[in-house]
């Protein structure tokens, strides 16, 4: 099973105003609708990290073992599916999707791991989706050798850089300051590292968690400069971005001088790695 599935049910009704799920998911931007004789597919697309979920309506139940559970439930042919290789960032995105499905049609909900039809309950399902996830990855490990694996609380602050990075630019636009994009590159031995480049001349937000920053002169010359050892010379002067995500710090006009001094002057230790590009979908906690 590669796939995450979770099925909506009612309780003592089957009853689902069909017209209003799909008014429900007309009303987002992020959803594409089709229809079959078959099936209606509502797919959900992450409109900035590009994560995609589908939710489906059947005309049959396709849960397995439905008997086994408390016979007051009454299943309405209607789940959710989402890969299992998906940051848990991702999910609780889409899980709260689920919740605002629930509470406009008063549905429960089920998966396999569960005794019983339940309550929505984000940390739950959660829990059971990471469960499954666990054991996908010890039955079939072959999958997980296509993605760079780190921590959850690390990944969730780079996709949540990514989601909200044009809060940012909003909120820097009058400031001049640049809010750039991470750099995913890995070296000749496939190790995976975090990056962003700035420009001289330019005041600029750096994302959290980067491991080098990629220096460009005036004359268009890159210098790769490791991040930590710029951050404990300049740590007074680099400072947090205010009520955002700990570990953003920002280049502001009053020190950008002694900033750009200190990298282009100081002596760091030198990169000798060859990098290529992977692309952020080949991350996960």
């Amino acid at each position: 099973m590669s796939h995450f599935l979770l099925h909506f049910f009612k309780e003592k009704s089957r009853t689902l105003d069909k017209e209003e799920v799909v008014y429900f998911f007309s009303e987002n931007d992020a959803f594409e609708i089709d229809f079959t004789d078959k099936l209606a597919t509502f797919k959900y697309t992450h409109p900035k990290l590009g994560y995609e979920a589908n939710f489906y309506m059947t005309p049959k139940s396709v849960f397995p073992n439905i008997q086994r559970i408390s016979p007051q439930y009454l299943e309405v042919n209607f789940h959710l599916e989402f890969p299992i290789f998906s940051p848990t960032y991702f999910v609780k995105d889409v899980l709260q999707i689920v919740k605002k499905i629930c509470e406009k049609f008063d549905l429960f909900v089920l998966s396999e791991m569960f005794q019983d039809v339940q309550n929505f309950n984000l940390e739950r399902i959660l829990k059971v989706f990471n469960m499954v996830k666990k054991a996908y990855i010890e039955k079939y490990p072959e999958k997980a050798e296509d993605y760079f694996f780190v921590r959850e609380e690390k990944l969730s602050s780079i996709l949540r850089y990514i989601d909200e990075q044009d809060s940012l630019i909003h909120y820097y636009e009058d400031l001049n300051t640049v809010v750039p994009k991470y750099l995913f590159v890995k070296d000749e031995d496939n190790k995976p590292y975090f990056a962003c480049e700035w420009k001289e001349g330019e005041l600029s937000v750096l994302p959290p968690y980067i491991d080098y920053i990629f220096f460009k002169d005036q004359k268009n010359m890159v210098k790769i400069v490791d991040y930590d050892e710029y951050l404990k010379r300049n740590q007074k002067i680099l400072l947090d971005v205010p009520g955002f995500l700990q570990g953003t710090k920002v280049i502001t006009k009053k020190f950008y001088k002694k900033l750009v001094k200190s990298v282009k002057k100081g002596k760091f230790t030198p990169v000798t790695k060859k990098f290529a590009k992977y692309h952020l979908h080949e991350l996960m906690d």
